[in-house]
């Protein structure tokens, strides 16, 4: 073997290690997909002055859809995976909660993707046929309140996109899904082509 092709083939190797490592690796892959691999500021940061005013505007039921350049990591997997760059979704719960999983489902508030340095921001309203179907949809996001992070995403709970698509789903809002290395996911996107939905604001 030629020594130039050893060495293409070792560096090969090499990068298919640290893949592997990095999705199937539990401390590895946690460590790489919760570090701001930008840490500092760029042009498109969400300001604070945008969130208040996502605060007043977002009614409860409304999904919050994000996407980050800080970690970019996401944005490059959801990209190649999944075709879409926009990579966390948030359902707006009453009092102005948002209802969403990091590291575990959980009960937040905006200030959050001030911490993350969010990039990008869109704000979606489906087409609900009552205030009775909206609150039963934020009711089962609520049942699901501590479910841990699933990497391998097959509790959809355990994931942003899968906790609100369910959650859509239990009241009769299905929410198209992508094949992804044979398995059926939710992508934030998905959100963007609900029937009837609105994009109330985008940043």
């Amino acid at each position: 073997m030629k020594p130039g092709r050893s060495v293409v083939l070792g560096s090969i190797g090499v990068l298919a290690a640290a893949l592997a490592a990095v999705l199937f690796v539990p401390p590895v892959r946690d460590k790489f997909f919760t570090t701001r691999l930008w840490p500092w500021p760029l042009p498109w940061d969400v300001t604070p002055q945008q969130i208040e005013d996502l605060r007043q505007i977002a009614e409860p039921g409304d999904i919050v859809i994000e996407s980050n350049l800080h970690g970019w990591q996401w944005v490059a997997l959801c990209g190649a995976a999944i075709g879409t760059t926009w990579v966390h979704a948030a359902l707006v719960a009453h009092h102005g909660r948002l209802l969403s999983v990091h590291k575990a489902a959980l009960e937040t508030d905006w200030d959050i993707y001030l911490d993350w340095g969010s990039t990008r921001i869109a704000l979606i309203r489906p087409s609900y046929d009552s205030d009775e179907q909206r609150d039963q949809a934020i009711a089962y996001a609520r049942t699901k309140l501590g479910t841990v992070y699933d990497a391998s995403f097959a509790d959809h709970a355990g994931n942003c996109n899968g906790l609100v698509a369910t959650s859509l789903a239990s009241v009769g809002m299905p929410v198209s899904s992508r094949n992804c290395f044979g398995k059926s996911i939710y992508a934030a996107s998905c959100f963007l082509e609900l029937p009837g939905a609105k994009v109330i604001w985008r940043s």
